[in-house]
């Protein structure tokens, strides 16, 4: 089943797994994805969940490659995989307040690509949905944020300061960011001090995990119809070549 329903040309890819030199030296693992042809894309960090670096999202990955994005997911972990959420937990513990310096380092890379065109969203998952929050409060140089089931809650108070337009999306039945948390989020994203257009989408039937591994035929739905509001999204603050030829039947 597909991941999402595409409606246009999709480029063939290189995917693969790349070291990223950081400022002070240090080599971060990278899972990277790009179109085969053609240069100057626009560029996608993509930021996982507390898994680490699934199938799935080499997959969400490949896929925004596909549509004509350079995609660059930063390996938190340092290849180590979660099987089970204590095993998560453990992760996400020695991650520490580490993850946000290697995501920065991911979108900088991207910055500075020569296959780039410059123009960058940062898009993240659970975990990485949180720290594409922190990319878009924190940097001023990003076109866009997309954050699926992201943990708004330490950076409320901040969002009206965020330059960078944010699409947040989540499940009506999601159990960790309760209505209370998203009605204050969607009041602080619509009073941005910088007159910037914020986007909350609650999408029905879906909890939290919708592009979990083992999601069934209704969860799949779900994370197409996420995906299927990501691509428009990013298309009107990212520039280039991306899905502009549509599919002749």
């Amino acid at each position: 089943m597909p991941i999402y329903d595409s409606t246009s040309v999709e480029y063939g890819i290189t995917s693969g797994h790349i070291q990223i030199a950081m400022e002070d030296g240090r080599q971060l693992p990278a899972y990277w994805a790009h179109p085969n042809i053609g240069r100057f894309f626009p560029a996608v960090a993509l930021i996982h969940d507390w898994w680490g670096i699934t199938p799935i999202i080499r997959r969400i990955a490949n896929h925004f490659a596909q549509a004509g994005y350079y995609v660059i997911v930063p390996d938190l972990f340092a290849g180590r995989v979660a099987q089970t959420p204590a095993e998560a937990m453990e992760l996400v513990k020695a991650l520490g307040d580490g993850g946000y310096p290697l995501v920065d380092a991911a979108l900088t890379a991207l910055e500075s690509h020569h296959n780039t065109n410059r123009d960058v969203a940062a898009v993240g998952v659970g975990m990485g949905g949180s720290l594409a929050y922190e990319a878009a409060i924190v940097r001023h140089d990003l076109e866009a944020a997309v954050s699926y089931y992201g943990f708004p809650q330490r950076y409320l108070g901040r969002f009206p300061q965020a330059d960078t337009p944010i699409l947040a999306i989540y499940g009506d039945q999601e159990p960790y960011i309760l209505p209370p948390v998203r009605k204050r989020l969607q009041t602080e994203l619509s009073t941005s001090q910088h007159g910037v257009h914020h986007e909350l989408v609650v999408l029905a039937g879906a909890g939290h995990d919708f592009f979990s591994s083992s999601a069934n035929e209704t969860e799949q739905a779900v994370g197409r119809k996420a995906l299927n509001l990501t691509f428009p999204f990013l298309e009107k603050y990212l520039t280039g070549p991306v899905r502009a030829v549509p599919k002749t039947m």
